[in-house]
């Protein structure tokens, strides 16, 4: 199938999913595109089995040639941090940005700290091996947030500014450590260099402090260019050309690409846009706004039309629910323990428990944890990790998805945060 009808397929499948959303379901639109694409891989596998058709075979080459990987971490991940960060108010991101750090770098860390020895000590309690720098592996994938659903959804009910914040800073930067945390640990466990703690501090610190360089830099370039230009269609194509090729030398030069890509999009949203006259901003942020909708839609559906080729390993159910549970525990205990640092030095004044369970539950996990999980090379470490993630992924975007929002009412969201 030529890129061109595999591009188009997507777009369509994402159009009727999104109509039989918002017809039949009324879900928010992310989660809703997951579930009806779960449910449409089912619905193929129940026909194939009973031999009516032989369309699951057919899905799964065509989900196959997606290459998710490939297509999202040296693709349009990109985009989509730009897009989801020039909306971002660096004003409102200074005021929490203890917070926002806190969780970004420090739980973001510890989760993928006691996910993977956690995994690793469960794993080996029922009989399935997994060594620990793959449990590893599997903690730094998964344990960064996506929390566009939750925001969404939480937005209906009255999302205070300052929990909005928070949230959506720590979705933007967590990204980045969890990638560069995953590539450390991959290169550990490839044999590529040997795994000592110095030499992991600083392939760290290259990742995340030669993102945030590479991210001003570009957004030197961009401003200097968009501020000299009046041309709409100038503007979106310097715009799109800059992250791309920031991007690309990212990737060339080992740096993290999507802190720069975040650290890119702050810059141009705070200080760009606003030197910008309103008839050019228009088009430009509707460009990005467009482009930030359709790219994370089309990512909801191809997560849920990769049932397809997730691999079934035994015990199956014993697996995901032990994947879920020791996220979910993990998860909150970092936090836990990021939030009561920040109280105990007075940083934050915050209901810490009642923090601690929205951020939790409210932490969903996406596309980026199962492209992580196809990059890794082939063999039964990879099986059992992508087993692992998609569950994890499935659960946090359908279950928490559907839930997070009943489960947190505005009077007590009003409540979890104070004046420190």
């Amino acid at each position: 199938m030529s890129l061109f009808l595999t591009i188009a397929v997507v777009l369509g499948l994402t159009a009727l999913f999104a109509f039989l959303n918002e017809r039949f379901l009324g879900l928010q639109q992310t989660i809703g595109l997951m579930v009806i694409a779960v449910v449409f891989t089912v619905a193929l596998a129940i026909l194939d089995a009973t031999g009516v058709s032989g369309f699951l075979a057919r899905e799964q080459a065509f989900v196959s040639s997606l290459a998710l990987d490939e297509t999202l971490l040296n693709g349009v991940l990109c985009f989509m941090l730009f897009a989801g960060s020039i909306n971002v108010k660096a004003r409102v991101l200074g005021e929490e940005k203890w917070v926002i750090l806190t969780l970004a770098v420090a739980a973001t860390l510890i989760a993928a700290m006691l996910i993977g020895v956690a995994m690793w000590a469960v794993l080996a309690a029922i009989g399935v091996g997994l060594g620990l720098i793959y449990a590893l592996v599997f903690g730094a994938l998964i344990s960064p947030t996506d929390p566009i659903a939750a925001l969404a959804i939480l937005g209906k009910v009255g999302l205070p500014p300052r929990l909005e914040a928070i949230i959506n800073g720590e979705s933007l930067f967590n990204d980045g450590v969890g990638v560069g945390v995953f590539t450390i640990c991959v290169t550990i466990a490839l044999g590529v260099e040997q795994p000592t703690a110095m030499g992991a501090v600083i392939m760290f610190l290259r990742e995340v402090v030669g993102g945030i360089a590479l991210g001003f830099a570009a957004a030197a370039v961009m401003h200097a260019m968009l501020v000299r230009t009046e041309d709409d269609g100038t503007l979106v194509l310097v715009s799109v050309s800059v992250v791309a090729l920031a991007y690309g030398i990212a990737e060339r030069i080992e740096v993290s690409g999507p802190i720069a890509m975040v650290v890119t999009g702050l810059v141009i949203g705070n200080y760009t846009m606003p030197r910008l006259e309103r008839r050019e901003i228009l088009p430009f942020k509707t460009f990005w706004r467009a482009i930030d909708g359709i790219l994370n839609s089309m990512l909801f559906v191809i997560i849920g039309l990769h049932l397809a080729v997730m691999p079934v390993l035994d015990p199956l159910v014993p697996i995901g629910a032990c994947g879920i549970v020791v996220c979910l525990a993990a998860r909150w205990l970092s936090v836990y323990l990021s939030l009561r640092m920040l109280t105990v030095f007075g940083i934050l004044k915050a209901h810490t428990i009642g923090l601690t369970n929205l951020l939790t539950w409210g932490g969903l996990r996406g596309g980026l944890a199962i492209a992580m999980a196809l990059s890794l090379p082939d063999g039964p470490d990879k099986n059992l990790i992508m087993q692992m993630t998609y569950g994890v992924v499935a659960f946090s975007i359908i279950v928490q998805g559907l839930t997070v929002g009943r489960f947190f009412k505005a009077d007590t969201l009003r409540h979890l945060l104070g004046r420190a």
